[in-house]
Parts: C-alpha cells; sequence; structure tokens
C-alpha cells in the first residue's frame, strides 16, 4: 500500500529542503561548489525532493491566482535530474540553489499559512 501525504507535509518537506540548500550553499563560491563533489551530490538531491514533493501537491494548492512560480520547471527539474542525471550543467543548479531558493521559500511559506488557515 502506498503512504499518501498530504498537501501541508510536502510543504514542509519543501521548506526543510530549502533550509538544508541554504545551510549547505552559505558563502560557497562557484569554484568551491564545482570542486566539491558531496555539495553538489546534496544539492541534486534537494533539488529533487523539491521538485518531487511540488508534484505531489494538488495543482490548486500551486497554481493559484498569488503565485507566479514556475512549479512546471521545478518539477522538470526533478525529472532532469533523475533522468538525464549525465548532462547537469552545475552552473545552473549553482544559480537555482544560490539565487532561487529565498523566493521560493517565501512562497513555500505563504501556501503553508494558506492551508494552515484552511484547516
Amino acid at each position: 500500500m502506498r503512504h499518501k501525504i498530504g498537501n501541508l507535509a510536502r510543504v514542509l518537506h519543501i521548506v526543510d529542503a530549502i533550509d538544508k540548500i541554504e545551510i549547505i550553499m552559505e558563502d560557497v563560491s562557484f569554484e568551491s561548489f564545482i570542486n566539491d563533489f558531496e555539495k553538489r551530490l546534496a544539492i541534486e538531491r534537494l533539488l529533487s525532493i523539491i521538485g518531487e514533493a511540488s508534484n505531489h501537491i494538488d495543482e490548486e494548492v500551486l497554481f493559484d491566482e498569488e503565485n507566479a512560480t514556475p512549479w512546471r520547471s521545478i518539477i522538470g527539474l526533478r525529472n532532469f535530474l533523475s533522468h538525464e542525471y549525465f548532462r547537469v550543467d552545475y552552473d545552473v543548479i549553482y544559480n537555482i540553489a544560490v539565487h532561487q531558493m529565498i523566493p521560493l521559500r517565501r512562497e513555500m511559506i505563504r501556501i503553508k499559512n494558506k492551508l494552515e488557515t484552511k484547516g
């Protein structure tokens, strides 16, 4: 039997992954990132978790009028990392990890608050 978890739990998984990315990437230069395979693998895994969790959140929760987050791209990145692992561009991964986590975290907190308000 497949375990079904709800939207709020998935949102919290995303926030947790973002928090971990921010910790790992704090003050990390591109050169340092590219030369540290453990950091690269950790960031790939956390981005995959974000994409997988996003894919299992109900569309009406993700795609609302207040939201401009590129969910299809986030989910697509997860698929790319899993299936096209041999073509990963670490410049892109670095830029996502360094520049896209703050706005994504902000959006996830907004969604979390909305879900908690609905009960």
